[in-house]
């Protein structure tokens, strides 16, 4: 065994992904030391996620066993309304809550909270500049100060732009990303649904209404980074949808990958995790489920290898093998939603909607593993006048 009183391991990113790797690396391993640099002043904020999970696919995580998420809970989710680019409409509402939205602050500090109950240690306010062997280089943005911090293991969860993930690829990923612009604003609407919509003015995702109460809601779009002005879609948006509100509270932009699975979530001694890892759902944008399950992974290939010598790239892919999977199902999802244009779009909900898909979806749907209902639809006989649409999609 290699003796752990002797190692440091250095977590890029304070994110809930980040804190909650350290807690469970040194839940595993009490005697090494775990060191999270933070580029913000505080865990928290600023907050540019919806907020919104799958109940399913969060208690697919063990993080269920250590917190009560409905502490956290702002609203539940039955359903989804699915609106196409002209007059095409899908309604899926399920008689139990499918979805969450949450307070991401409040979440996020309880990881952290749970991440310092085990001596992790936390520096905030330190930004990477760069990856060696076997230090990284930050800049304290209080001080400006630029310092080394010596490393045993390196991770990465330092988000879409991940330095880390461009330390550890033998040559560079072409990564796809979507800039989001989201407000949060006050005027009527429904507690139990998502809304969605579908068009050019979102083009590589589509626009939504998440609503956090009868008087709130999050409103938002992604495009496709570097085609179109976020916020000028937006604007299209809302004239196209004629969503109406009072008031807006605040307004937030980031930026999402939607990237093809990597080919290398680790080398030498240097891994990535959450939205780092392009560990996101390419057909949603969501990433706050995968980016915890892969804290757990990564904290098992980290403890596998100081315990049995595992080799980490090989052991860590291995390990994912099954979420990686899903992740190409969402991506493929997503390119074939992508070739298709407006009369495409609307044509497509107006098929899925004559053969009962909704009905389907109310019953199998989950939005977080795909794979889990799609090929039951070959098991429903209504569903077979899709078949054209399945050889579409089995080809892109």
């Amino acid at each position: 065994m290699i003796e752990g009183i002797d190692k440091r391991i250095v977590i890029v990113g304070g994110g809930p992904t980040g804190l909650y790797t350290a807690y469970w690396i040194k839940k595993l391993n009490p005697n090494v030391l775990v060191i999270v640099i933070e580029e913000h002043e505080e865990v928290g904020v600023p907050v540019c996620c919806s907020g919104l999970i799958s109940l399913s696919g969060f208690n697919r995580t063990r993080l269920k066993d250590y917190i009560n998420i409905n502490d956290f809970v702002i609203n539940k989710v039955r359903g989804v309304e699915i609106f196409g680019p002209h007059a095409a409409y899908l309604n899926i509402e399920s008689r139990g809550y499918k979805a969450l939205v949450i307070d991401r602050d409040k979440f996020d500090k309880k990881i952290r909270d749970l991440a310092l109950s085990m001596n992790v240690e936390i520096l905030y306010s330190k930004k990477l500049m760069s990856v060696q062997d076997e230090c990284i280089t930050y800049k304290d943005l209080i001080t400006g100060i630029i310092s080394e911090l010596r490393y045993d293991f390196l991770i990465g969860a330092d988000g879409p732009n991940s330095i880390v993930r461009d330390s550890i690829l033998p040559t560079k990923q072409k990564t796809e990303f979507i800039h989001t612009y989201q407000i949060m604003a006050e005027g009527e609407f429904g507690t139990e649904g998502v809304s969605v919509y579908l068009g050019d003015f979102a083009k590589g995702l589509f626009g939504w209404v998440i609503p956090e109460s009868p008087y709130r809601a999050k409103i938002g779009i992604g495009t496709t980074i570097g085609t179109k002005n976020p916020k000028e879609q937006f604007d299209k948006f809302l004239e196209k949808s004629k969503i109406k509100f009072d008031k807006i509270l605040q307004s937030t932009s980031g930026i999402i990958p939607v990237s093809k699975p990597l080919e290398v979530y680790a080398r030498y001694n240097r891994l990535v995790v959450g939205d780092a890892a392009c560990f996101v759902k390419a057909t949603t944008g969501g990433g706050i489920n995968f980016g915890l399950l892969s804290a757990e992974i990564a904290s098992k290939a980290i403890n596998e290898r100081l315990k049995e010598f595992k080799d980490l790239e090989k052991n860590y892919k291995i390990l994912l093998s099954s979420y990686i999977s899903e992740l190409k199902f969402h991506y493929k999802i997503r390119k074939y939603l992508d070739s298709k244009n407006n009369v495409d779009l609307d044509n497509l909900l107006i098929k899925l909607k004559s053969a009962g898909i909704e009905k389907f979806l109310e019953e199998h749907g989950d939005m977080d593993f795909p794979s889990k209902f799609i090929y039951k639809l070959l098991t429903k006989p209504k569903l077979f006048s899709l078949a054209s649409e399945a050889i579409k999609f089995i080809r892109t």
